[in-house]
């Protein structure tokens, strides 16, 4: 058995996933689990909303809301775990057309057993092609989620440059001064 030495560890340890890696040897936790953790959080708070709307409507209609809550939770269940999937869908389509190369690598990560994506060019990874089946675009949800502190460092990275573009284009000081009418004349 081989030693994990102690940068091993420590980079372990460190990661968000790192506890599951090390207890349980989860090791890629990151895609297809965060697809069910947060369609369950979608799915989970439309079914209380609404299905505490439809018992207190029919307490005042009927003076009980137990059949209603139950159904209408359950309805507000699928109803919004279904709304996540659509937008997450359309939100990783956007993101496989700007970053084609950042997608296909946590794809690639994410589903080991399933050798064709790792066996296709960057060329084949385009938002027409993962449109086209529930499987492929739930492939490429769970690669969207994995992606997503990169996807947030690249948004951070532009936006900087945005305004430092502002920060180096802006007026001199009399410049701005006369803007705002604060020279005297």
């Amino acid at each position: 058995m081989p030693a994990i030495n102690e940068t091993e560890y420590g980079s372990l340890s460190q990661s968000p996933y790192g506890i599951l890696r090390i207890l349980g040897g989860w090791g890629n936790v990151s895609g297809p689990g965060l697809v069910m953790f947060r369609s369950m959080i979608a799915g989970t708070s439309t079914a209380m909303i609404l299905g505490i709307t439809a018992s207190m409507a029919s307490s005042l209609i009927w003076g009980t809301a137990t059949l209603p809550f139950v159904v209408f939770s359950s309805l507000g269940f699928a109803l919004g775990s279904a709304r996540w999937y659509m937008v997450s869908s359309q939100e990783a389509l956007l993101q496989l057309r700007r970053y084609p190369a950042l997608l296909r690598m946590h794809i690639v990560a994410n589903f080991p057993w399933l050798p064709e994506y790792a066996a296709r060019d960057l060329a084949w990874f385009t938002p027409e092609r993962f449109a086209g089946g529930w499987v492929r675009r739930s492939v490429l949800v769970a690669g969207w989620l994995s992606a997503q502190p990169a996807l947030d460092e690249l948004h951070s990275q532009v936006q900087a440059a945005i305004v430092q573009k502002y920060v180096d284009e802006a007026p001199g000081d009399s410049e701005a001064q006369a803007v705002h009418g604060t020279i005297k004349t």
